[in-house]
């Protein structure tokens, strides 16, 4: 896992996490061996609706302490801005100088779900400012990792607009890709060979799977599963977008963890059952008493992982 990045990117739409399930979280991808968090709710206007704006005092405290606590967890914490369909370099800049000032040194721009064409031009208009963003990067810290998003993050199609991208940006920048499709049931080989020949660098996946701010209210309630093993050697790292309920994430991010970082041990309904026996152990040790019911429940999701066919070794990913 060594020079490459693994974790999660708090990246949907909806109800963002609060500032102490981010806390929390840092803890939590510490512990289970992942080292990346990416900060870009949709839901923060100061993030994206209203990117240019400066942080309130109160908001860049908090940024300052979750950066000073991910350090200390040998996390790297990564500040995204998504400029939307009129990036301007000069406030992008300000901005990210701003954040840097408070001790940040990970950065990403996100230009997803934006109202724009895929042509030169487009590409061109964005890469103005993310190329000189590294530049300034550069300038103001040792080894500065940047990750774009671009407009187009998913698929083959050579569009003059990702051809552009992919033959101009830096080659020390990161790109997002989601797979063939914005949730991307499966991720194999030789989709991975395909888009590194395209892009010119092995992709960033940005992976949907366990994302739920299309369908509000939907628990997903599976283990981390149809990923190739031989994609961990090839791509530049994974980072999960869960959902919107953080402790209802924990599970499925426990469970990609112990892909990424044993991919060829990997058993899907073995990861699954081993996180959650720990929860019961350490619900068991609580002083709230458990219902039956809440019981029933638990045991009945084990039994269903224990009948369902991607528990074979060697098959996840089929």
């Amino acid at each position: 896992m060594r020079n490459k990045f693994f974790g999660v990117v708090e990246g949907f739409y909806r109800k963002p996490y609060t500032f102490k399930q981010r806390l929390d979280l840092i803890t939590f991808l510490s512990d289970i061996g992942l080292n990346t968090y990416v900060y870009g709710p949709k839901a923060d206007s100061y993030h994206r609706k209203e990117w240019q704006k400066p942080y309130p005092a109160r908001e860049l405290k908090e940024f300052e302490k979750l950066c000073e606590f991910s350090k200390k967890h040998s996390i790297q914490f990564n500040f995204a801005l998504s400029p939307m369909s009129k990036p301007d370099t000069a406030k992008t800049i300000k901005k990210i100088g701003t954040m840097i000032n408070i001790g940040i040194t990970d950065f990403s721009l996100f230009y997803d779900d934006i109202k724009v064409s895929l042509t030169k031009e487009t590409a061109q208009t964005q890469l103005e400012t993310i190329n000189r963003l590294y530049e300034f990067l550069i300038s103001k810290i040792a080894k500065p990792n940047l990750f774009i998003c671009p407009t187009q993050y998913r698929g083959f199609n050579k569009t003059d607009y990702i051809i552009e991208i992919s033959e101009n940006l830096n080659k020390h920048i990161q790109i997002f890709w989601t797979g063939k499709r914005v949730v991307s049931k499966r991720l194999i080989e030789k989709d991975i060979d395909k888009i590194t020949k395209i892009i010119k660098r092995p992709p960033l996946i940005w992976d949907n799977l366990f994302a739920n701010d299309y369908i509000p209210g939907k628990i997903w309630k599976f283990p981390y599963r149809y990923r190739d093993p031989n994609i961990i050697k090839k791509v530049s790292g994974i980072l999960i977008n869960p959902m919107n309920q953080y402790e209802k994430s924990k599970p499925l991010i426990y469970t990609a963890a112990k892909f990424f970082n044993e991919p060829y041990k990997y058993v899907p309904r073995k990861a699954w059952i081993e996180k959650m026996t720990r929860d019961q152990r350490t619900s068991s040790k609580s002083q709230i008493p458990r219902t039956k019911r809440q019981g029933d429940t638990e045991k009945k999701e084990v039994l269903k992982l224990r009948s369902c066919e991607d528990g074979k070794r060697g098959e996840n990913f089929k």
